[in-house]
């Protein structure tokens, strides 16, 4: 089973993600718990530009500037010279969410962010039991980014995991959508960040419970999309 599964993964990650587009869909598969998936998740963390093209246009005029994102003397938002293409960090949960919302009229369709148990399924990328989401084993600094001096400058530089999801591991934690059992005034992200060095906080059922005004340069988010179109 893992050497089939290796062999599908390494065939993945030849895929062209510019041609693969920016969802990918988390089909319904079996696992533990039985019956899960049905939604598409984003094959990257949000950009810088993406971010700040939705600052310009939705009015965020009480965003800080931070380390990638910059305020014009004329007025908006731009990307600091080489961010663009980076995940975006330095958001809070409710500043991601509100992204989510804009994303969701654009498009017509549920925009948002993953609840835990959704994210988890989506970075097992499809093998049941996988710690990481490049399956067992292996070298995480070859896999992830992680023990590093900084963000990735780019989104897509590691392997995909079998749903063709990106960075689930490492560069870094992505916020998830609130739910009962977070504790007050706090919210859950995954993944990992690119300033962790133990590789054990990159497995895919672990969590870090931020504050959720938390406004870091380790914590950005992914977007999921429903299927079901809105009305």
């Amino acid at each position: 089973m893992k050497l089939a599964w290796m062999l599908g993964w390494m065939a993945g990650a030849a895929w062209s993600l510019a041609a693969a587009g920016e969802w990918a869909a988390v089909p319904p598969h079996d696992t533990r718990t039985g019956r899960e998936g049905g939604w598409d998740m984003g094959r990257l963390e949000v950009t810088v530009g993406d971010f700040a093209a939705y600052l310009n246009a939705a009015g965020g005029d009480g965003f800080p500037e931070t380390a990638q994102i910059a305020k014009r003397r004329t007025g908006g938002y731009t990307a600091r010279r080489g961010t663009s293409r980076q995940a975006v960090s330095e958001v809070t949960a409710a500043e991601a969410e509100a992204y989510a919302r804009w994303r969701s009229r654009q498009a017509g369709r549920t925009i948002r962010l993953p609840t835990g148990a959704e994210w988890e399924i989506s970075a097992r990328g499809g093998v049941e039991g996988a710690p990481f989401p490049w399956g067992w084993g292996g070298r995480p600094e070859r896999m992830a980014r992680f023990d590093a001096s900084g963000p990735a400058r780019k989104g897509g530089l590691f392997p995909p995991n079998g749903f063709g999801l990106h960075d689930m591991a490492g560069n870094l934690y992505e916020w998830c959508a609130r739910e009962s059992g977070d504790p007050p005034g706090r919210r859950l992200a995954r993944g990992g960040g690119w300033p962790e060095r133990e590789p054990s906080v990159l497995r895919v059922d672990r969590g870090m419970p931020f504050p959720e005004d938390y406004r870091g340069p380790d914590a950005g988010f992914r977007l999921l999309r429903e299927w079901k179109k809105t009305e």
